[in-house]
């Protein structure tokens, strides 16, 4: 009987473990991107706050 419980604990630490890890993935906002017309990540806080990272460019000779 002891093995069942153990098995069933582990299972049920397990579940709720990967649950949480779930709704703390969900709950992660992602940047704004292509906000403004820009292509790239737009930072809005700290001191570079209002600069634009990755630049997406591409030639209209390539496309």
């Amino acid at each position: 009987m002891n093995r069942f419980s153990h098995l069933l604990r582990e299972f049920s630490r397990k579940k709720s473990e990967a649950k949480l890890a779930q709704q703390l993935n969900k709950s992660v906002k992602a940047p704004e991107a292509n906000a403004n017309g820009t292509s790239g990540y737009l930072i809005k806080e700290g001191k570079n706050a209002g600069k634009v990272l990755k630049h997406l460019k591409t030639d209209k000779n390539n496309l």
